[in-house]
């Protein structure tokens, strides 16, 4: 017999996946600062560890995108003691969907056809995962 799964394990779900886009988007503007304040993208940012370090540490947006990661994690840690990955899982694809469209609404970047196509498949296969978890004939 499967126990139920709380509500609260779901409010814990959204906050990892809200924490882990905000902290991809923090990470995206704060690499981009550092890209500009260095004139340098990550090929010429490697052959320099010490420069890159450097960048790293001093620019806050991409601190806080990683310790935005960290808190996600620990919140999915908590989510893992009492959801099964079946029910958990595609909800971490929902950070996929997110930062896409918001790459495309807040950044004005151009989404590829292919790029579209990958958000219908995650979605797919979002209902796919779901449809399997919920079916009656599911034991």
């Amino acid at each position: 017999m499967e126990a139920t799964i709380k509500p609260i394990s779901y409010v814990l779900i959204i906050i990892s996946v809200g924490l882990a886009i905000s902290g991809q988007i923090c990470l995206r503007r704060g690499m981009t600062e550092v890209k500009d304040k260095t004139g340098m993208g990550a090929g010429e940012l490697i052959k320099k560890p010490a420069t890159f370090v450097k960048e790293i540490v001093t620019t806050w947006l991409v601190l806080l995108g990683l310790v935005l990661f960290m808190v996600s994690a620990l919140f999915w840690l908590i989510v893992l003691t009492d959801v099964p990955l079946g029910v958990a899982y595609p909800f971490v694809s929902l950070t996929y969907i997110v930062v896409m469209f918001y790459d495309k609404l807040f950044e004005n970047r151009d989404i590829l056809a292919l790029n579209w196509l990958g958000v219908a498949a995650i979605v797919v296969g979002i209902i796919l995962i779901n449809w399997g978890q919920w079916s009656t004939t599911n034991p």
